[in-house]
């Protein structure tokens, strides 16, 4: 086949997406089947997670807006669940004096009025300096959504995926705080009955060193799915693109 770029001479040629996608999502959604195949009492997905013995009883997630979306069903009385996050947001950028979200002034902490992720916009001036460190924060997690989580046993699995460039080390910090608020206050939301053990891992190619590599699952999918199965050519895609 060669290079892509070998066939892109003009507008009118004709150019498979499934051979140029560049979007890590892409890939994630084939790697959302290849998890759920059953063969073999699930050994995909026990592979993938490093060995968990047993598979009785798992959820997977994609492009999870957790936090986001469990604000939306609690913005009713959302001070409980806001007030939470905010303390362990401080705990985690090391804020000890700040204004809990319900102790905002009104225009910030009304839901029709602001969503979470526009304090630190429309606080301005409101905000010190370290409530704008905290609701920053805040506004990165709302916005964020890891790409996969895996919840299995009393483990939480959470990936964050890569394709044409390397792991961003704020962005893997701001994954664990994210997994931690999850684990910490939305366990039962996940399934779980108590606070489960988090793991954040990097899924990639090879060359950025990831904890899973997409030649990897390359390689699995090729034991499980045909040649001219569409998982199965987009992760060989994956690898030689």
């Amino acid at each position: 086949m060669g290079n892509i770029c070998e066939h892109a001479g003009s507008a009118s040629a004709h150019l498979d997406y499934d051979h140029y996608n560049r979007e890590e999502r892409y890939f994630c959604s084939h790697l959302f089947r290849l998890l759920h195949e059953p063969k073999d009492d699930y050994a995909v997905l026990r592979k993938f997670t490093g060995g968990v013995p047993e598979i009785t009883d798992f959820r997977i997630f994609a492009e999870v807006a957790l936090i986001r979306d469990a604000y939306h069903v609690r913005k009713a009385n959302p001070f409980d669940y806001m007030d939470s996050i905010v303390r362990m947001v401080a705990g985690q950028e090391q804020v000890t004096d700040y204004r809990s979200y319900s102790g905002l002034p009104e225009e910030l902490r009304t839901p029709h009025l602001t969503h979470p992720r526009q304090i630190l916009q429309k606080g301005g001036n409101i905000l010190t300096a370290d409530e704008k460190k905290i609701y920053g924060s805040l506004q990165g997690m709302f916005n964020a959504k890891p790409d996969l989580a895996i919840c299995c046993g009393q483990e939480l699995f959470v990936y964050e995926a890569k394709w044409t460039l390397g792991f961003d080390s704020e962005q893997l910090r701001r994954t664990e705080n994210i997994a931690a608020i999850w684990a910490k206050l939305l366990y039962r939301d996940l399934g779980f009955s108590a606070e489960p053990v988090v793991k954040v891992k990097k899924l990639g190619l090879e060359k950025f060193r990831p904890d899973v590599s997409w030649e990897a699952l390359y390689t699995i999918a090729c034991d499980v799915y045909p040649e001219s199965d569409r998982s199965r050519q987009a992760l060989t895609q994956a690898i030689i693109n």
